[in-house]
């Protein structure tokens, strides 16, 4: 019994030191680097976020609060990834702040945009369309292989899974694309690649780039009579003017009731471009799927519904992290 008691000892311990053998501790800066992220490294890593969905439109004193009540898995963790540029950069210097100030440990790094086309081919810090998704994850299981090599198999496999999926998900029918192709847009420029490039809508024009939002809304005083043919012309009759929730989601108010003063038919809607931005979007894919499932319900009854709430507003989403210890895929 003692030998058993003890050759059972020594196996735990042998596992305990085995490379690879714990999970990787995973600090990402956005909701959507960390899905991606957990979804390719899978039970070697686990994983955190830093910034909620509305990150862009809180104050610092937030994010170091969240900071603080992390504060033990952001001290100790392995690895630090990031986007890299405008969508992520406050993130980064106040994580690594805060590592400074309260731990005196240096922050290294590892940044989407850092990462060669000579390394991953298809290198991006963009994911908001299938195609872009697919780059963006060989990205992040590059990055995770760099910094876990031992695990690196494990990554492109998990990776080569989580591509199959996007595929099957993100696949359109013959009918909805029929239906998407007839609908007149004007958006938001950071998801006309989703509209176009995926759902392949009719984009008429797209706002702040490359049309100022006034010289769009001088436009369609200008010329309303373009503007409601384009709507007599759709099957579904109208205008949709798609706005961007991370960018503020009434950026494009002025179009639509510019739209509205010309006697043009035409709704408003907001396309979510985060996981987390609104109860039961938990993925990419997730609000992909609101997305597209939103356009089609404007146009058919017998589309999937589109969830009755609206996207989170920041106080919902604030409140919704201070109720969890943890953001991470072992809650």
């Amino acid at each position: 019994m003692k030998k058993s008691v003890a050759l059972l000892v020594m196996l735990l311990l042998l596992g305990l030191l085995v490379p690879g053998a714990a999970a990787l501790n995973v600090v990402t800066t956005m909701p959507n680097l960390w899905n991606v992220a957990d979804e390719i490294g899978g039970d070697a890593v686990t994983v955190m976020y830093v910034a909620p969905p509305a990150a862009v439109h809180i104050s610092g004193d937030t994010i170091d609060a969240l900071l603080q009540q992390n504060s033990e898995f952001i001290k100790t963790a392995d690895v630090f990834l990031g986007q890299g540029g405008s969508m992520d950069g406050a993130v980064i210097t106040k994580v690594t702040e805060f590592r400074t100030k309260n731990f005196g440990e240096d922050t290294n790094w590892l940044l989407l945009s850092n990462v060669s086309k000579e390394a991953v081919p298809n290198a991006t810090v963009t994911y908001d369309n299938p195609a872009a998704l697919r780059g963006y994850s060989e990205t992040v299981a590059y990055l995770l292989g760099t910094a876990d090599p031992v695990n690196a198999s494990v990554y492109q496999d998990n990776l080569q899974t989580y591509l199959t999926k996007v595929a099957a998900a993100t696949q359109l029918s013959a009918a909805e694309k029929d239906t998407l192709a007839d609908i007149p847009i004007l958006c938001h420029f950071r998801i006309k690649n989703q509209a176009v490039n995926w759902l392949g809508m009719n984009c008429i024009d797209s706002y702040p780039q490359p049309t100022t939002v006034k010289d769009l809304i001088d436009d369609i005083h200008a010329d309303p009579a373009k503007y409601k043919a384009i709507a007599e012309n759709a099957s579904i009759g109208k205008i949709i003017v798609i706005e961007n929730i991370v960018a503020g989601p009434d950026m494009g108010i002025g179009v639509h009731e510019a739209l509205k003063d010309a006697g043009v038919p035409c709704e408003r809607v907001i396309f979510l471009n985060l996981p987390k931005s609104a109860e039961n979007v938990d993925s990419i894919l997730d609000y992909y799927a609101y997305n597209k499932n939103l356009i089609l319900s404007l146009s058919s009854a017998d589309a999937t519904p589109v969830p009755t709430q609206t996207p989170l507003g920041v106080l919902a989403i604030v409140a919704g992290i201070f109720g969890a210890a943890l953001l991470c895929r072992r809650i």
